[in-house]
């Protein structure tokens, strides 16, 4: 994850204002989006989950992209020039995930 971070700054993400500032507005609304309706659904009957155990898995579910993505774009893309675009909506996406996860927190203490 390391080696991504440091090759897609010092080669550049290869994207432009416009592309930057539409994954700055798209990935937090995704993120919002998918972690209400993970909540959703770990809430419904259907799961049948307690409120406690659906913060946990949705926070959990919803983390996961950086770890198991970056790896994996990085073995499929390995060598190709495009790479660190390929790679730069999901380093963003951490972060924001980070950023809205705490914001989120007091509001799902309520929850609970």
């Amino acid at each position: 994850v390391w080696n991504a971070f440091c090759n897609a700054f010092t080669k550049g993400m290869g994207l432009g204002a416009k592309q930057s500032a539409t994954l700055l507005v798209l990935l937090p609304t995704l993120h919002l989006t998918a972690f209400s309706g993970l909540l959703c659904f770990f809430t419904s009957k259907l799961v049948n989950c307690t409120r406690e155990d659906a913060v946990s898995a949705t926070f959990c579910a919803s983390q996961k992209t950086l770890a198991f993505g970056l790896p994996l774009i990085s073995t499929l893309f390995e060598g190709n020039p495009n790479l660190a675009a390929y790679s730069a909506p999901i380093m963003l996406m951490h972060p924001t995930q980070l950023i809205l996860g705490s914001i989120l927190v007091p509001k799902l203490r309520q929850f609970i």
